[in-house]
């Protein structure tokens, strides 16, 4: 297995020869407790590429083929990341294991389990690389207001249908932990779908340009919009930079210089093709939709009976989550036209709408909707904390006026501040009645008749009822 990290002391990985080490217990800590073989949680080894970029894997990711302006290649996950909390108990049991692995190159329990600890920069301090690509970041002590942070890349998503359970079972591993429990507590925290579509150069660079001149046919709720440039040509843009994030870029331009290209070139060409070329006048191109946790978080089903928190639940609810990305927070679409000033989409964003849409992810199919959460600033704490301070210094103020030779109690500084509170609201709507009690404003139900020469209010007895001269001057 050559592992997606290589550490200090796995050099050897880097011309292709495994060096494969036994993991060695840290000195003075308690044996480690390797389960026995065949216990052995996660996947074994990286899977070829045989397995996962061929077959059933892909099956419930086609999407619908023969489009007029693009032809789909591939629709799928492509990176998924879940969070976990963890409490310094946990922190403490198993950071001494993962000191004693850190700096030994790639460690091998036994024969088919492989991973890599290495030390990476707050706010986590452990990085441990396991197999099919999925990375663990671990907080130090102290820092388990962090979480622990699970990380997979496209080469689990495309070979895993089951991704959560099997990253609770790798964290299970390390933690001597049931896996059973720790998926109780994991939660997702970012998703990227992807569609990567074939479609002419000259369509891709339209709409790069579109975003990179901010044309009005770009209709978003983001306000960022980033065109990449290479030379003379565009290679894609990205719009908005928080909790939703839209990238579309070429495909395998990124493929060549990560050196993935034979892995998409197999995915693309399918079950029946050794590898895909891209056609000359062609380009592959991602279109990618980053979700962040903040954005999931606020998708509940219509009845409000549920919410987003898995993988699984992301899927049921992908169509509906899709369909809202593509046709109201970003869209490509035509200029207004006709009685109604419809804008229509433009013929090759509506084909790569029909792209992300046009597959079941799932049997069963949640609808949601985004619920807004008006999130308002200030730490409450630090508010908290500066109203006792300023109410300390407020009682010893007022003990010294008063003669006294020490602060005055809590309960006579609250007495104050409540007596001040209500001084400061009477003071308040007093002002209010001063500039507005004066003037007349009468109820929106009673009409207002006013003198046709002067402009001023009428006074109409009540009695009398109003009359087709007075009719014709009401006001409003």
């Amino acid at each position: 297995m050559k592992s997606s990290t290589i550490g200090a002391g796995c050099e050897d990985l880097a011309k292709g020869e495994p060096a494969t080490a036994t993991a060695q217990q840290p000195e003075g800590a308690q044996p480690l407790p390797f389960p026995a073989a065949g216990e052995v949680a996660g996947a074994p080894t990286n899977r070829g590429l045989h397995n996962y970029a061929k077959g059933k894997s892909l099956e419930l990711h086609k999407a619908s083929k023969g489009l007029s302006k693009v032809d789909v290649k591939y629709l799928g996950i492509d990176t998924a990341d879940f969070s976990i909390e963890l409490s310094e108990d946990e922190l403490s049991h198993i950071e001494p294991m993962l000191l004693g692995f850190v700096g030994q190159g790639e460690l091998s329990a036994f024969d088919d389990q492989r991973f890599v600890v290495s030390l990476i920069k707050l706010p986590y301090r452990y990085k441990v690389a396991v197999a099919d690509g999925v990375e663990l970041y671990i907080p130090s002590k102290g820092h388990a207001y962090q979480g622990l942070k699970v990380s997979a890349g496209a080469r689990v998503c495309l070979s895993s249908e089951d991704l959560e359970r099997e990253a609770c079972e790798v964290i299970s591993w390390f933690m001597l932990g049931e896996p059973e429990q720790l998926a109780r507590k994991l939660s997702l925290s970012r998703v990227d779908v992807c569609l990567d579509v074939l479609m002419t150069e000259r369509a891709f660079q339209h709409i790069s340009g579109l975003v990179a001149r901010k044309s009005s046919l770009v209709v978003t709720r983001a306000r960022s919009k980033e065109p990449f440039i290479d030379g003379d040509r565009y290679t894609g843009f990205a719009v908005g930079k928080d909790t939703i994030r839209l990238r579309v870029y070429d495909k395998g331009l990124k493929a060549g210089k990560d050196g993935t290209l034979p892995m998409w070139s197999e995915v693309y060409g399918g079950a029946d093709v050794d590898a895909f070329v891209v056609p000359e006048g062609y380009v592959v191109a991602r279109i990618e939709w980053q979700l962040r946790r903040g954005y999931l978080r606020e998708l509940v089903t219509v009845d409000g009976s549920g919410k987003v928190r898995t993988l699984a639940e992301f899927k049921q609810a992908a169509p509906s989550v899709l369909e809202y990305l593509c046709n109201e927070w970003f869209k490509l679409s035509g200029p207004a036209r006709g009685a109604k000033h419809e804008r229509p989409m433009l013929p090759v964003w509506k084909a790569i709408t029909a792209g992300f849409t046009g597959s079941s992810w799932t049997e069963v199919e949640v609808q949601v909707k985004r619920v807004l959460r008006h999130r308002v600033p200030g730490n409450v704490d630090k508010l908290l904390g500066m109203a006792a301070g300023c109410l300390a210094s407020a009682a010893a103020v007022l003990g010294h006026r008063s003669g006294q030779g020490e602060a005055k109690s809590d309960a006579a500084v609250v007495a104050v501040l409540q007596g001040y509170v209500r001084r400061d609201l009477e003071r308040w709507q007093a002002g209010r009645d001063r500039r507005f009690k004066q003037l007349a404003y009468p109820s929106k139900n009673t009409p207002v008749y006013c003198d046709i020469w002067t402009g001023q209010p009428m006074p109409i007895p009540v009695a009398v009822a109003p009359t087709a001269e007075l009719a014709g001057t009401q006001l409003g």
